[in-house]
């Protein structure tokens, strides 16, 4: 591997670990219940994984969760299969649409710069024009 590309590497893994950790901030400081927090940050868990930190790194990271928790929250994540219609993001797609972390994204939300729509099931999407907006208007900040 290139010196280039390990140092790219790294850049994207400390991307993802501040992703992880502003998650997992976010989840603390709302009730359990925040359906849009818990997806968001399951959905960080996953990606997290995904771009290469192990499940005992995420669990350092993320704190109380313990490494199993960390395994079974992946799976959660990765089996949850919410039908949201076409036009509509799920919680965590809209966060990677945003180009926000979920710290910025999960404040708009708070502050009602976005809203979620309640689907059928409790289920919660954003609709795809709401997310473009706030994107640009973050962009311009």
């Amino acid at each position: 591997m290139s010196e280039a590309r390990s140092d790219q590497a790294s850049t994207e893994l400390a991307t993802l670990r501040q992703r992880l950790v502003e998650a997992e901030e976010e989840y603390r400081r709302t009730r359990a219940e925040d359906y849009v927090v818990r997806l968001v940050r399951d959905a960080t868990i996953v990606d997290a994984h995904r771009g290469g930190l192990s499940s005992r790194e995420i669990s350092s990271l993320v704190g109380d969760i313990g490494q199993p928790n960390v395994v079974r929250t992946r799976r959660r994540a990765i089996t949850r299969r919410d039908v949201v219609p076409e036009g509509l993001l799920d919680p965590a797609d809209a966060v990677r649409a945003s180009g926000m972390g979920p710290a910025a994204f999960i404040s708009a939300v708070r502050e009602g710069r976005i809203r979620p729509m309640e689907l059928a099931g409790g289920v919660k999407a954003f609709r795809t024009e709401d997310v473009e907006a706030l994107a640009a208007s973050a962009s311009h900040r």
